[in-house]
């Protein structure tokens, strides 16, 4: 008779008759009938037993229970030996009794047979733990018998795999990955994650797919965001991966992909194989076996588009390609499905599309912002409007300067664009970097200060450097609205805050330096932002109150062309001292009591409006004013 072949072991040992027979008998003798005949060697339960005791460490008597429980359900003698003595599936202490060496200790919910859920016990009211009918559980059983069974559990907070060829990764950084993998199967690791630091975690899993791979395992992927929270879901989690990890050499990849996720600490021990946690920024409280960090390599990103454009998409738009692969970070799979979606369409869909791809959806302090402005709306003095057009100049060559000009073979730091746009509440900061991002075609990614800022050490940098890599991936203008409040001077040290104050604007400047992408800081006083800042900006706006002129050219364009309006007195508007804020929110109030009213906009609606504005302000409208708009 031919050897029998396991999927997964390979050639089978001979199989397990003697050791059944042994078990057979001493049931006999329990049920008080004659001595069963041998158990032909076919009906014996499934070799790779064997490698199951193996890779779980069982004692003997841990080893007996497992074939006991199979044969149970597998061998017909065996089931009607248990029939004979019992009305049900056989119990714990009937398991006792018939394997040799299985004792109390091995019962135990921290021992194999128990914490890998290798047994199922049935929970009987009232019964003790030696009264607990148990048996194989089903992907144990399905193991024996050849079959891969993942437990559903798992499959549940997994992701599907991406296709193997369309993985675009780093050979050298691979390799890496599989030496710190290799010899892992089937036993625990002194330190089992790997921790990868990628700006898009795309890039990060396709590394640690291909390294683990490379290294002979299988691989769940798996968010963070999927895990459940309470902790005894997530020790049955632990558990269940545990077994079929042993089962079927397997890795597991975790994806940090929400701030506020898991902790580590459940997830890391114990664990039966390598795990690689991708993540956009390093785990502070977690120490890795290996930290590896991936770039944007530009070069990597071109060629994916080019691959996947082909030679007619690359020449039909060769500044596009550079444009894309300078500004977003995109895994190779995605390249290829927006090519394959958008390709034929025209550069500005492609162009739009990946920028939606690239786009982070998981920084909860980050407002995603989708411009609207245009640098044509905003009224600037002549040197400001100047200072703005060459922002966007700036951004709309980035690329050619970083690449084709080899600046960015020099190094990495330093070669963003950072602005500062100092000036009064109202006077359009905001809505020059709205400008910006709408000229570029890029999305605005607005900073909420008061959430990145935390009370807790190490919490702000942890926060910072998350915004940075989002920004990174995604390709947006960077904004830090009141920056003063958070790039602010640093002080003498005094005491632990000082210090730990300072070092957060040192990581600042270490973050500004290394990001390539457009950072606009806003400050309500220029003078506030510390000396190491000010020396690192490309350009600095100066957003001045406006005056007259400026204010009567807001109140010409400040109703858009939809909205009735009749018999408006810019010229008399312009008089009002106002910032661009004010004037908008005048506008508005003005355009809601019209509408309220069933008639269009006019000078008694600007001037109600007005008036509300302006005691929020302070300043009630004078008698002048009033008078010349009658």
């Amino acid at each position: 008779m031919s050897a029998t072949v396991h999927p997964f072991l390979g050639a089978a040992p001979p199989r397990l008759a003697p050791e059944l027979d042994a078990i057979n008998l001493r049931l006999a003798e329990i049920a008080g009938c004659a001595e069963p005949e041998p158990v032909a060697p076919e009906e014996a339960p499934p070799w790779a037993l064997d490698m199951l005791a193996l890779r779980f460490g069982l004692s003997p008597g841990e080893r007996a229970a497992v074939l006991f429980a199979a044969a149970s359900e597998c061998c017909g003698q065996t089931a009607a030996l248990v029939a004979r003595i019992g009305s049900g599936p056989p119990t714990l202490g009937l398991a006792m009794r018939v394997c040799e060496g299985l004792d109390w200790a091995a019962l135990r919910p921290d021992a194999a047979l128990r914490r890998a859920r290798l047994i199922a016990l049935a929970d009987v009211p009232g019964s003790g733990l030696s009264e607990r009918p148990f048996r194989l559980d089903d992907n144990v059983l399905l193991f024996l018998n050849g079959c891969m069974q993942i437990a559903p559990e798992l499959i549940a907070v997994s992701q599907p795999l991406p296709a193997g060829a369309q993985l675009a990764t780093d050979a050298a950084l691979v390799e890496a990955i599989a030496c710190q993998c290799e010899g892992a199967g089937g036993k625990a690791l002194d330190l089992p994650v790997i921790e990868l630091v990628a700006s898009a975690r795309g890039d990060g899993v396709a590394h640690a797919l291909a390294g683990l791979r490379a290294a002979g395992h299988g691989c769940l992927v798996v968010p963070l965001s999927r895990l459940p929270a309470e902790p005894e879901a997530l020790v049955r989690l632990r558990d269940l991966w545990l077994r079929d990890a042993l089962l079927y050499n397997l890795a597991l990849v975790l994806v940090d992909d929400a701030p506020g996720t898991a902790a580590l600490d459940p997830l890391v021990g114990g664990w039966a194989g390598p795990v690689a946690l991708v993540t956009d920024t390093p785990r502070l409280e977690l120490t890795p076996r290996r930290r590896f960090t991936i770039g944007h390599d530009r070069a990597q990103q071109r060629a994916a588009w080019q691959t996947a454009l082909g030679e007619a998409g690359a020449a039909a738009s060769p500044d596009m390609i550079d444009r894309l692969s300078h500004s977003f970070h995109l895994p190779a799979q995605v390249v290829a499905e927006l090519a394959q979606s958008h390709g034929d369409a025209a550069p500005e869909a492609l162009w739009a599309a990946a920028r939606d791809a690239a786009c982070p959806r998981d920084i909860g302090f980050v407002d995603r912002i989708a411009p609207v402005a245009r640098a044509s709306q905003l009224v600037l003095p002549d040197e400001a409007a100047a200072t703005i057009a060459t922002i966007i100049g700036a951004g709309r060559a980035h690329h050619r300067v970083v690449g084709e000009w080899g600046f960015g073979d020099t190094g990495v730091r330093g070669l963003g664009i950072t602005a500062l746009f100092a000036g009064e509440s109202g006077t359009g900061k905001t809505m020059a970097a709205e400008a910006i991002a709408q000229a570029l075609a890029l999305d605005l990614y607005r900073v909420e200060v008061s959430a990145v800022v935390s009370k807790y050490i190490g919490e702000t940098e942890k926060n910072l450097r998350r915004v940075f890599a989002a920004a990174e991936a995604g390709g947006g203008v960077l904004l830090f609205d009141e920056a003063d409040t958070l790039f602010g001077k640093r002080s003498e040290v005094k005491d632990a805050h000082d210090r730990y104050a300072n070092m957060e604007v040192g990581y600042l400047l270490q973050l500004m330096e290394s990001y390539s992408g457009i950072t606009i800081l806003t400050t309500n006083i220029d003078d506030g932002l510390d000396t190491a800042f000010m020396r690192r900006l490309r350009f600095m706006v100066q957003f001045p109150l406006p005056g007259q002129a400026e204010r009567q050219r807001i109140w010409e364009g400040i109703f858009p062309a939809a909205t009735p309006t009749e018999g408006i007195d810019h010229a008399a508007l312009g008089r009002l001292s106002l910032t661009g804020g004010n004037i908008r929110n005048i506008a508005i109030g003005a355009s809601l009591r019209a509408a309220a009213a069933g008639a269009p906009v006019g000078m008694a609606h600007i001037l109600d409006a007005a008036r509300a504005e302006l005691v929020k302000l302070g300043r009630p409208l004078s008698d002048i004013d009033q008078r010349s708009w009658g």
